[in-house]
Protein backbone atom coordinates (compact mmCIF):
# COMPACT_ATOMS: atom_id res chain seq x y z
CA UNK A 1 0.00 0.00 0.00
CA UNK A 2 1.26 3.35 -1.12
CA UNK A 3 2.00 5.89 1.96
CA UNK A 4 -0.42 8.71 1.56
CA UNK A 5 0.09 11.82 0.38
CA UNK A 6 1.02 14.55 2.75
CA UNK A 7 1.93 17.94 0.89
CA UNK A 8 -0.19 18.87 -2.48
CA UNK A 9 1.65 21.46 -4.86
CA UNK A 10 -0.54 23.21 -7.72
CA UNK A 11 1.29 25.57 -10.26
CA UNK A 12 -1.18 25.50 -12.53
CA UNK A 13 -0.51 28.88 -14.87
CA UNK A 14 3.19 28.60 -14.16
CA UNK A 15 5.84 27.25 -16.78
CA UNK A 16 9.38 25.56 -16.26
CA UNK A 17 11.35 26.14 -14.11
CA UNK A 18 8.46 27.08 -11.85
CA UNK A 19 6.38 23.63 -11.19
CA UNK A 20 9.66 21.80 -9.99
CA UNK A 21 11.30 24.21 -8.23
CA UNK A 22 7.96 24.31 -5.95
CA UNK A 23 8.08 20.60 -6.20
CA UNK A 24 11.77 21.21 -4.44
CA UNK A 25 10.53 23.58 -1.84
CA UNK A 26 7.39 21.13 -0.66
CA UNK A 27 9.61 18.35 -0.69
CA UNK A 28 12.26 19.87 1.66
CA UNK A 29 9.16 20.35 3.98
CA UNK A 30 8.08 16.15 4.32
CA UNK A 31 9.83 13.51 6.05
CA UNK A 32 11.93 11.15 3.80
CA UNK A 33 9.46 8.69 2.55
CA UNK A 34 6.55 10.78 2.46
CA UNK A 35 5.14 11.59 -1.06
CA UNK A 36 4.32 14.93 -2.82
CA UNK A 37 1.32 15.50 -5.44
CA UNK A 38 2.05 17.59 -7.89
CA UNK A 39 -0.59 19.39 -10.69
CA UNK A 40 0.41 21.28 -13.58
CA UNK A 41 -0.52 22.36 -16.71
CA UNK A 42 3.26 22.70 -18.46
CA UNK A 43 3.13 20.35 -20.71
CA UNK A 44 7.28 20.30 -20.56
CA UNK A 45 6.52 19.02 -16.81
CA UNK A 46 6.59 15.25 -18.03
CA UNK A 47 10.63 15.44 -19.00
CA UNK A 48 11.46 18.20 -16.48
CA UNK A 49 9.73 16.38 -13.29
CA UNK A 50 11.51 13.21 -14.21
CA UNK A 51 14.66 15.42 -14.94
CA UNK A 52 14.30 16.88 -11.96
CA UNK A 53 13.77 13.43 -9.37
CA UNK A 54 17.10 11.98 -11.18
CA UNK A 55 19.43 14.72 -10.49
CA UNK A 56 18.12 14.99 -6.95
CA UNK A 57 17.47 11.59 -5.91
CA UNK A 58 14.09 11.39 -5.03
CA UNK A 59 11.16 8.68 -6.85
CA UNK A 60 8.56 9.26 -9.07
CA UNK A 61 6.06 6.81 -8.09
CA UNK A 62 3.13 7.95 -10.45
CA UNK A 63 2.17 10.42 -12.89
CA UNK A 64 -1.17 11.04 -15.31
CA UNK A 65 -2.56 13.26 -17.57
CA UNK A 66 -6.29 14.26 -17.93
CA UNK A 67 -6.65 16.61 -20.57
CA UNK A 68 -4.36 19.44 -20.07
CA UNK A 69 -3.32 18.71 -16.39
CA UNK A 70 -0.90 16.72 -15.42
CA UNK A 71 -0.55 15.18 -12.14
CA UNK A 72 3.36 13.43 -10.43
CA UNK A 73 3.55 11.78 -7.22
CA UNK A 74 6.79 12.37 -5.48
CA UNK A 75 8.43 10.60 -2.76
CA UNK A 76 11.08 11.96 -0.97
CA UNK A 77 13.87 9.62 -0.85
CA UNK A 78 16.71 11.20 0.92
Amino acid sequence: MMPAVVSQVDPRGLVCPMPTIRLGQAIRKIEIGQLVEVWTDDPGSKENVAAWCKNTGHELVDHSAVETTFKYVVRRSR
